[in-house]
């Protein structure tokens, strides 16, 4: 009774991950082609920063220059590399004949800035584009890309607009956390409330924001989200507070993104900022584990209790009925699976059965994750190594000045020198 019982509440709870899941897959909003735009192409400074990305930068750039857009600059900055990324940017430069790219060397990230916003900050000063766009050196852009995204954002009156995008997978630890983990960010937002202006919840995808250049500047830019660690999701709550129209979109027909290589990387990538993703509570760490583990754990050991079941000889209503609720909840992950698999390359069928591995690997690193901001321990993420609080930035320190009038003159000045060209 007490397993029948158990078997019928994870059912419901299956059935209605899945109705959040369909619901935020049935209300994200597509990116649809531009075919005309009603006014003159604005120009479009894409900001690229890189830090060790000597297997991918070479080809988010050769993307990038691909594009169908004709009025852009590429401003990428070598966020104080180790490897061979400053080479292949520098390369990148002499063979581009259009003179599209600049390369800006980046420089050491003052105290209490994460490392990542220091060098936007530091690349925006060299943009003249009327929009700015910050992808990341791991993303691989579609040639019609910057054209839709452009269009989007000016035909539906937005500052900012970010872009859900389809997640590359190709080695065993990516296929066996990546699906499942992000996958249940999804549940957070299931009707978008992101994009009513009425509401106060605002996030970014940060692989791919889009965002006018007047109001970016105005707000200070990523020098106000210096020490947050999850810098796209800080911004565009500054946007939205301010007043500005934000939205997210799906991001599938624009671009694409290897977010991490191997088990190494990836576990640093995530440790560094998933219990902020999370509002760094504790109540809502346990909900999460125990929604993440109940769909994706739980019916496969209820699968091998009735099992046991049958192989013991035991039949009554109660155990076919139980069976019943356990096909049932069987189906429906599988069309959950089905239904998120659109935006995850690389899988098939046969990732669905590491379902329960994947919900152990994510326990573990959820836990690894909140033991690293509760403590206080640094979290290291490509040579860098950073203190993240329960406020969701990292450990503030004194830091020098930034003059952010430098940078908008810097702009100006840029501009002038990109219309005469």
């Amino acid at each position: 009774m007490i397993l029948f019982g158990w078997v019928l509440a994870n059912t419901l709870l299956v059935a209605g991950f899945f109705a959040l899941t369909y619901a935020y897959y049935k209300l994200l909003k597509p990116v649809p082609r531009a075919d005309s735009f009603p006014a003159a192409l604005p120009f479009v400074s894409i900001v690229v920063p890189a830090r060790n990305e000597e297997d991918k930068i070479g080809r988010c750039l050769s993307s990038l220059l691909a594009q169908n857009y004709p009025h852009f600059e590429i401003i990428v900055i070598d966020d104080r590399s180790t490897d061979k990324t400053a080479e292949i940017i520098q390369s990148f430069v002499e063979a581009d004949t259009g003179k599209r790219i600049q390369f800006v060397p980046g420089k050491d990230a003052p105290e209490g800035w994460v490392g990542k916003c220091n060098a936007l900050a530091h690349a925006v000063r060299y943009a003249s584009g009327d929009w700015f766009i910050f992808t990341d050196a791991d993303t691989y852009h579609k040639p019609n890309s910057i054209r839709d995204a452009v269009y989007y954002a000016a035909k539906n009156n937005a500052e900012l607009c970010s872009f859900l995008p389809m997640q590359e997978l190709v080695t065993f630890p990516e296929k066996l956390i990546m699906p499942l983990l992000l996958s249940s960010f999804l549940v957070g937002d299931p009707f978008h409330t992101v994009n009513d202006p009425k509401a106060t919840r605002a996030y970014a995808y940060g692989q791919y924001v889009i965002c006018r250049r007047d109001p970016y500047l105005a707000l200070g830019g990523h020098q106000i989200v210096r020490d947050e660690i999850v810098e796209d999701h800080a911004l565009a709550r500054i946007f939205k507070e301010k007043g500005h129209k934000i939205l997210v979109a799906d991001g599938r027909t624009l671009y694409s993104v290897r977010m991490y290589t191997d088990l190494t990387s990836l576990w640093q990538g995530w440790t560094k900022n998933l219990y902020a993703f999370i509002d760094s509570q504790i109540p809502n760490l346990l909900f999460l584990l125990f929604l993440i583990n109940s769909v994706a754990l739980v019916p496969f050991i209820q699968l091998l209790l009735f099992g046991q079941f049958i192989f013991s000889g035991a039949s009554n209503n109660m155990i076919q009925l139980m069976g019943a609720l356990l096909v049932v909840q069987f189906v429906v992950l599988a069309y959950w699976f089905k239904t998120t698999s659109q935006h995850h390359e690389g899988t098939d069928w046969r990732h669905f059965f590491l379902f329960p591995f994947g919900s152990c690997a994510i326990t573990v690193l959820y836990l690894h994750a909140a033991y690293l901001v509760l403590t206080g321990s640094q979290v290291n993420w490509k040579g860098r190594r950073y203190v993240v609080n329960t406020a969701k930035t990292i450990q503030s320190l004194p830091s020098p000045s930034f003059d952010l009038t430098l940078d908008t003159t810097l702009v100006h000045e840029t501009r002038e020198v990109s219309t005469i060209r």
